[in-house]
């Protein structure tokens, strides 16, 4: 049907069920919509739960998750290579070398703008 012919606000949906004597099949309530739809419109089998089984279903959909960041971590830490004693030693001793050398070159840079800022003013 063209949009020419429609009258306004009907389609080939709404037509078919304003139509007299053609009255719709009812629909199939999903169970995602039965959770939320009012207690009117629930099937007599959903009506008298309380929700219990989808919290127990979370609970353990969140344990089971916290168990495998677990058990993957441990997975992933038994694959780290340490290095030895005297390794860890040498990189430490270069790690402080570095900062102090830093430490020292800043302080003298800061040193060295202070006296001439302190001879322009």
């Amino acid at each position: 049907m063209s949009a020419q012919r429609r009258t306004a606000g009907t389609t080939k949906r709404n037509a078919a069920a304003e139509s007299p004597g053609a009255a719709a099949p009812p629909r199939p309530v999903r169970p995602a919509e039965a959770a939320t739809a009012p207690r009117a419109q629930r099937p007599a089998s959903e009506r008298g739960r309380a929700g219990a089984p989808e919290r127990r279903s979370v609970l353990a959909d969140r344990t089971q998750g916290i168990r495998k960041l677990y058990s993957d971590t441990r997975a992933e830490m038994r694959k780290i290579s340490w290095p030895d004693r005297e390794t860890t030693r040498n990189l430490t001793i270069v790690v402080i070398a570095i900062s102090v050398a830093l430490g020292l070159l800043l302080g003298g840079i800061d040193f060295i703008l202070f006296q001439i800022f302190q001879a322009l003013t």
